[in-house]
């Protein structure tokens, strides 16, 4: 497969550690939910905080979500294309969503049946559905119920709506600005989530998109800062020097927080806490040239990449299949459900996801600046 991007700040294979990446932060939910089941002694322990904080790779996903759009979209300093653009994000989103949605929807029945019988179930939950097939299943909590790492995309959607606008406006940002900016985003965004929290729900708290604004941005702005700064520092062993002491800074700081973060409210980890870490290591890995971006710009690496956005939406229903069978508590069965939901993700990306976002750009007649990879990185 070939994977030349053309989209990054200086050459495709920025593009390729990043999408490297977002396979291990999609894993990283995987284990998330699959972890606790399998190993529910572990608790409190070093291992079972690791895996206990997993969700907050959907903060690194909005994060990149920013960066790659902005990369991809505003390097040539013009507003975006507003038709184009939801055309290719709904291309590229929707049809995968829309399948796993479907697929989900025996778990949820059959759940709701053993509460309030056939009858009352069909009625809630067709308005359910209704509603996540509209995105808006991030904004109330009994929403919620098909396929729920999904939310994401609801706030996902709101990026999208909003990124055509603001995206420009953070674009035309220079200078000290651009940090003063980030900086007010980040601890705005914590500040809003510790005075909110004691006032309403978790579930409210966790996931309504009101609680996530802040990241999508800070990502723009991180690829606008990196943008003018092109062709200041040459490769060299000076820079990659910099780019390996920045990742191992970034990956002591996510340690140190899994040992000593146990004070943290987790809605603070869960409302982009982790920015600062997750733009560093978005920065490094989009930086280097040597090691670190050949290990992950290996092609079975990115291609593993490209099919995240399928294991992220796929690994639940499979999830709820083995909870069925009463197989989520076996250790034998895991290796046996994370083969089974890396293998549906690749057969996912080349036989529904990539074709399917093909044959809509086609119908739209629409011609778009997103590579497949690309496309793939902005969920």
């Amino acid at each position: 497969m070939n994977h030349t991007s053309g989209s990054g700040l200086n050459r495709p294979s920025k593009i390729h550690a990043l999408t490297s990446l977002r396979f291990f932060a999609a894993l990283y939910v995987v284990l998330y939910h699959a972890f606790p089941p399998v190993f529910p002694n572990y608790g409190e322990t070093l291992v079972g905080r690791f895996f206990s904080l997993g969700y907050v790779s959907v903060s690194f996903f909005f994060l990149l979500s920013g960066y790659i759009l902005a990369v991809v979209y505003l390097r040539k300093e013009l507003p975006v294309q507003r038709s184009n653009f939801y055309i290719a994000r709904f291309a590229r989103i929707y049809p995968l969503f829309l399948m796993t949605l479907v697929a989900d929807v025996p778990d949820l029945l059959l759940r709701r049946a053993d509460l309030y019988g056939w009858g009352r179930t069909i009625k809630i939950s067709s308005v359910t559905l209704l509603l996540h097939i509209f995105m808006l299943q991030a904004w109330l909590p009994w929403l919620r119920g098909i396929d729920p790492p999904n939310w994401s995309l609801s706030v996902e959607t709101v990026f999208y709506l909003s990124f055509p606008f603001i995206g420009y406006f953070f674009w035309k940002m220079r200078g000290a600005k651009l940090a003063f900016t980030a900086i007010a985003l980040w601890i705005g965004s914590q500040l809003i989530t510790s005075l909110a929290a004691p006032h309403v729900s978790e579930s409210v708290a966790r996931f309504n998109p009101l609680f996530h604004l802040c990241t999508f941005p800070v990502g723009v702005l991180l690829a606008r800062w990196q943008y003018l700064r092109r062709g200041q520092n040459s490769p060299g062993p000076h820079k990659e020097l910099l780019v390996t002491v920045t990742l191992l800074i970034a990956i002591a700081a996510f340690v140190a927080l899994v040992v000593w973060g146990s004070s943290i409210p987790l809605l603070n980890f869960n409302s982009g806490l982790l920015i600062p870490i997750f733009a560093a290591v978005i920065w490094a890995c989009s930086e280097s040239t040597g090691f670190i971006s050949q290990v992950l710009g290996t092609n079975w690496l990115v291609v593993l990449g490209e099919a995240s956005f399928g294991l992220y939406l796929i690994h639940m229903p499979v999830h709820h299949l083995f909870m069925w069978m009463h197989w989520e508590t076996s250790r034998t069965m895991l290796p046996v459900y994370l083969g089974v939901c890396v293998g549906l993700s690749l057969l996912s990306f080349y036989f529904v996801e990539n074709p399917t976002r093909q044959w809509i750009l086609q119908v739209f007649k629409t011609r778009t600046r997103e590579t497949m990879e690309t496309a793939s990185d902005a969920q």
